[in-house]
């Protein structure tokens, strides 16, 4: 797993306005060479380019950002988009207002399938999951949950059946349970623990507004302090996706709890949704360095190699750099941040449904989107009817 340019549903009322990170922290998935992963995706190195096919893609790419044709309007997959993205005025994060792309978009993926995450037993396997102890990426089977439960968990029954959410009802537990800041004990005897977390997700119609023509603020925005859309995320993959922030998984694990995730690095979040906290391109060796989404900010998101099939270089502490002729954009790769580590611009922002207003300054209060946060994230507010678990 190995894994400019211009950009071009219910979050569950566990967190509706925007999200301020600022207890993100570090969640070392990291390199496999690092780390040591074991029965992942294909986590050998990227495949690599020939001198010739590497050039022509170098050159393809400085020609694209050249003729302006790194624009959603010509890059986002058809199949993902309700109606043509459009132009219109809108108001930036920081008060401005800009030439916003106005982008709606189904939540499911048009070209692949969700899932899986959770075995039904031991003998199938889920999805993917970062151990919190040895620091590898464990597939999710027979093998791991035994490995767990010589830890003292107990995360399968007596006939092999594996312990995970069943239905909406118990997926929504958790989701108070994490963001009301329970206790392992009140999450023993009325929430969810021991299981593998997973949910089929449901389709949104969410409406993504993105700055036409990023602009650089006078210095990056690092992720533990921004604040944005919990529908938005940190930006949105071309088939429609939405790209999260890093998973909190010491929250997670705290229950004795797993939330896998799927061979193309998503998963199901507490408003139903699914997002990606990895990016395809990192889960499939992608070499070829294409485009393959934009951030909140505007600027484009590539994949985890530069179009040459070389590994970035120069990257700045948000994950993103300016070479080529391209323009300014971030890299995607299989450590922390991921996605990227922060904007570099103003934001703009995202609202269910097909909304007509952009007005990134209307964020208030908020936790993080969809379980997001990163390792170690501080409990939420629940969602209504949540909080402190019922009294026996």
């Amino acid at each position: 797993m190995k894994p400019n340019s211009t950009l071009p549903g219910v979050l569950a009322a566990a967190c509706v306005a925007s999200c301020c990170f600022n207890n993100l922290a570090h969640a070392h998935f990291g390199h496999e060479d690092d780390l040591g992963i074991t029965n992942s995706p294909t986590h050998s190195a990227a495949s690599k380019l020939s001198p010739a096919a590497a050039q022509a893609n170098l050159k393809h790419a400085i020609a694209a950002a050249s003729a302006g044709q790194n624009t959603p309007p010509l890059l986002f997959d058809p199949k993902a988009l309700v109606k043509p993205i459009t132009e219109m005025t809108g108001i930036l994060s920081d008060g401005s207002k800009a030439t916003v792309y106005k982008i709606v978009v189904r939540s499911l993926p048009p070209d692949h399938e969700t899932g899986p995450w959770s075995p039904v037993t031991i003998k199938d396997q889920g999805g993917y999951w970062e151990d919190t102890v040895d620091k590898k990426i464990h597939r999710v089977d027979g093998d791991y949950l035994r490995l767990l439960n010589t830890r003292g968990w107990d995360m399968f029954d007596a006939d092999g059946t594996v312990h995970r959410t069943r239905n909406r009802t118990e997926f929504d537990k958790v989701a108070r349970q994490e963001l009301g800041g329970w206790t392992f004990a009140q999450a023993k005897s009325n929430g969810v623990v021991n299981s593998v977390i997973e949910l089929k997700p449901v389709e949104q119609i969410v409406t993504l507004f993105l700055p036409k023509n990023p602009k650089a603020a006078a210095s990056p925005t690092m992720l533990r302090q921004a604040r944005f859309s919990p529908r938005s995320g940190v930006g949105i993959s071309l088939n429609g996706v939405r790209f999260f922030p890093p998973e909190p998984v010491n929250r997670i694990t705290a229950f004795h709890n797993l939330a896998p995730l799927d061979p193309h690095g998503g998963h199901t979040g507490f408003g139903h949704e699914y997002h990606y906290h990895r990016a395809p391109s990192v889960m499939e060796n992608d070499a070829s360095g294409k485009i393959v989404g934009f951030a909140l900010d505007g600027f484009a998101i590539r994949g985890p190699t530069e179009p040459d099939g070389s590994q970035p270089k120069n990257l700045d502490a948000i994950n993103g750099h300016d070479h080529d002729g391209l323009g300014y954009h971030y890299h995607v790769s299989s450590s922390w941040p991921y996605i990227l580590g922060g904007f570099k611009g103003p934001l703009g922002t995202a609202a269910l449904g097909d909304a007509e207003v952009c007005d990134a300054t209307r964020q208030t209060g908020g936790g993080p989107p969809g379980g997001g946060g990163g390792r170690g994230g501080n409990p939420r507010p629940g969602p209504p009817g949540g909080g402190p678990p019922p009294r026996n």
